[in-house]
C-alpha cells in the first residue's frame, strides 16, 4: 500500500483516541492486524500514533502558537490530528522529508476537513518546516512548566516527580517515558525455551535480543505485529515487560503448589505461575469484571493452554475461598504511572485524584490476600507504579498491623542490575529501560 494509507490509518487511530476515549494500544493491535500494510508501513503507523501521543504537549505548544490559541482550541479533532501528525514528523522523524510531512498532512486535511482547514495546515506546518519554533517556558522561572512542555507530560506529574526525585533525575525519567519501547516477549516455558523462541522468531523473519538486564524476556526489533505472529496465536509466547516478568520470579512458585493471583487480568503473571507449578500444581486467577475474566481465561486456557489454571470472576476484596494457598500474588490496581512509556495515551488520562483512589483499593486487597496465605507461605505485593503512597505507603502500615508477616529479601530472585539495599524490587524506566514496577516479598511466620 502507499504510505499515505499508513498516515490515514494513523490519523483515524488518533481521532478515535481523542474523541472517543479509545485506548491507542488496543486500536493499534486491532487495526494493524486487520490491515494489509507492509511491515514498513505498520512500523510507520505505530511510530506516528505512539509518538504523536507521547509528544502531544510539545506539538500542541508549537501548533497553538502558530495557529492562534483560540483557533487551535476550536479546530475539529480530525484537523488537530493532521497537524500533530505533520508536526511530529517534522520535529522528531529525521528520515521523513519535510515536503512529504507537509504535503501528506494537507491531503489528510482536505479529506477530513475543507479547503480552509487544509490551508491552515499548510501554513502552520510550513512554518515548522522552515525552522520556526515557539519559545518554551523559562526553565529558571518555571522549571515544572518547562519540563512539562519540553518532555510532554501533565504538569501535576512533573511537579510530583520533581519533588520526589529532584529536577535532574525527574528530567531523566520524563525523557525515558518518551522513548519508544521495543516489543517484549516471553516464551511459554511449557512449550519452548527462550533460546528456542529466539530461533522461532528468526524463522518468522523477526529479529530479537535477550533483555539487557538479564530477565527472561526477548526484545523484538522492527515492526512486529503480534496479531500476525503464528507463535503468538498458537500460544508459544506472551507479551510481557522485563520488569513485570520478574514479579512472578520474586513469588518463586514451585511445582505442585497452590497459588492465588488475586488481581489477575490479563493473565501474564498467572501464566508464569502456572508454568512454574505444573504439572500437578494449580493457580487460581481472580478477576472482578466478567469480560476481563473471560478474556483472561481465553488467554490462559484457550491460547496458552497452561494446565492447572482456573479463572474465577469475583471481587478480590471478598474472594470466595476458605482454604489457604501456598503463595499469593496481589498485583494491585494502581495509578499506572510506571507504564507511561508503554501506554502512550495514558499520561493524558490520569489525574492527581487517581492516586488516592487507587490507594483506597490497594490496602484492602493486600489484607484480603494476606488472609489466604498459609502459615510459612509467601505473599508478594506489587504495582506498576513507583509513587510512595502506592508502594512503601501501603507496605509500611500493613507490616505494622500484621506482625505475623515479615519482609524477605527480593534480591536473590532478580538479576543483579535490579538489586537494592532496601530488599524490595524497584525497576524504573530511566535506570533499567523497563516499566516502573515495585514488588515486595513477605513471609507469613
Amino acid at each position: 500500500m502507499r504510505r499515505e494509507s499508513a498516515r490515514d490509518l494513523a490519523l483515524q487511530i488518533l481521532f478515535q483516541t481523542e474523541s472517543r476515549s479509545s485506548f491507542s494500544d488496543r486500536l493499534l493491535e486491532t487495526r494493524l492486524k486487520q490491515s494489509e500494510l507492509t511491515p514498513e508501513d505498520a512500523r510507520l503507523v505505530t511510530a506516528l500514533v505512539q509518538g504523536g501521543l507521547r509528544r502531544r504537549a510539545t506539538l500542541d505548544h508549537h501548533l497553538a502558537a502558530f495557529a492562534g490559541a483560540e483557533r487551535w482550541e476550536n479546530l475539529p479533532s480530525w484537523i488537530r490530528g493532521a497537524l500533530r501528525l505533520g508536526a511530529y514528523q517534522l520535529l522528531y522523524m529525521d528520515r521523513v522529508p519535510s515536503s512529504a510531512a507537509v504535503d501528506e498532512s494537507v491531503e489528510l486535511a482536505k479529506k477530513y476537513g475543507h479547503p480552509g482547514t487544509a490551508g491552515l495546515v499548510n501554513a502552520v506546518l510550513r512554518r515548522l518546516a522552515g525552522g520556526e519554533r515557539a519559545p518554551f517556558p523559562d526553565a529558571a522561572a518555571d522549571p515544572a512548566g518547562y519540563l512539562a512542555v519540553f518532555h510532554s507530560h501533565p504538569r501535576w506529574i512533573v511537579e510530583r516527580w520533581v519533588a520526589q526525585y529532584g529536577p535532574e533525575e525527574a528530567a531523566r525519567l520524563l525523557d525515558a517515558d518518551n522513548a519508544e519501547p521495543l516489543v517484549s516477549v516471553r516464551a511459554n516455558a511449557l512449550r519452548m525455551t527462550r533460546e528456542q523462541l529466539l530461533d522461532a522468531l528468526k524463522e518468522e523473519g523477526v529479529a530479537a535480543d535477550p533483555a539487557p538486564n538479564g530477565g527472561p524476556v526477548l526484545l523484538v526489533r522492527g515492526g512486529f505485529v503480534v496479531g500476525r505472529s503464528r507463535l503468538f496465536r498458537e500460544g508459544f509466547l506472551s507479551l510481557q515487560d522485563e520488569a513485570e516478568s520478574l514479579v512472578a520470579a520474586i513469588l518463586d512458585s514451585r511445582p505442585g503448589e497452590s497459588v492465588l493471583d488475586l488481581c489477575a487480568a490479563p493473565g501474564g503473571k498467572t501464566a508464569q505461575i502456572a508454568e512454574a507449578v505444573a504439572p500437578r500444581g494449580r493457580v487460581v486467577a481472580v478477576e472482578r469484571h466478567l469480560s476481563r475474566a473471560r478474556a483472561t481465561r481465553e488467554n490462559l486456557v484457550g491460547r496458552l493452554k497452561v494446565p492447572g489454571a482456573h479463572v474465577v470472576c469475583a471481587d478480590g476484596g471478598l474472594p470466595p475461598f476458605r482454604a489457604p494457598f501456598d503463595r499469593v500474588l496481589v498485583d494491585a490496581p494502581c495509578s499506572g504511572l510506571g507504564v507511561l512509556r508503554r501506554r502512550a495515551d495514558a499520561r493524558w488520562r490520569k489525574e492527581a485524584a487517581t492516586i488516592p483512589a487507587m490507594v483506597a483499593l490497594q490496602r484492602p486487597l493486600l489484607e484480603s490476600g494476606a488472609s489466604l496465605v498459609r502459615s510459612g507461605g509467601t505473599l508478594v505485593y506489587s504495582v506498576c507504579s513507583l509513587e510512595p503512597e502506592e508502594t512503601d505507603g501501603i507496605l509500611g502500615p500493613f507490616l505494622r498491623d500484621h506482625s505475623e508477616f515479615t519482609v524477605e529479601d527480593a534480591n536473590p530472585y532478580v538479576p543483579e542490575t535490579f538489586r537494592s539495599a532496601d530488599r524490595v524490587f524497584r525497576a524504573t524506566p530511566h535506570r533499567h529501560g523497563t516499566d516502573g514496577v515495585f514488588a515486595a516479598r513477605l513471609r507469613r511466620r
